[in-house]
């Protein structure tokens, strides 16, 4: 996450940043079911969640805006910042 979704973001980081958390969600569901659950399994599997969420709402933002600088939107949208959902 440090590497393709810090605070200087691209298109092409969070293709990447998506296919690799793609990669170990599907690693980690097939752990998930062959194996007898514990906490770090669980924890592993939220923060595969939330990585995901946090790409996912990085995709969307087409502008460079507070600390969150995008290389291929440099330019923050005119008005007020407008709330990502998911």
């Amino acid at each position: 996450m440090g590497n393709y979704v810090g605070i200087v973001r691209s298109n092409f980081r969070l293709e990447r940043a998506r296919r690799r958390i793609a990669l170990l969600y599907e690693e980690t569901e097939a752990f998930y079911a062959h194996t007898y659950p514990s906490r770090e399994l669980f924890e592993l599997r939220n923060l595969i969640a939330v990585a995901y969420l946090i790409v996912k709402c990085a995709s969307i933002r087409k502008e460079s805006r507070g600390l969150h600088y995008t290389l291929d939107y440099p330019t923050k949208k005119p008005g007020p910042p407008w709330d990502t959902l998911v």
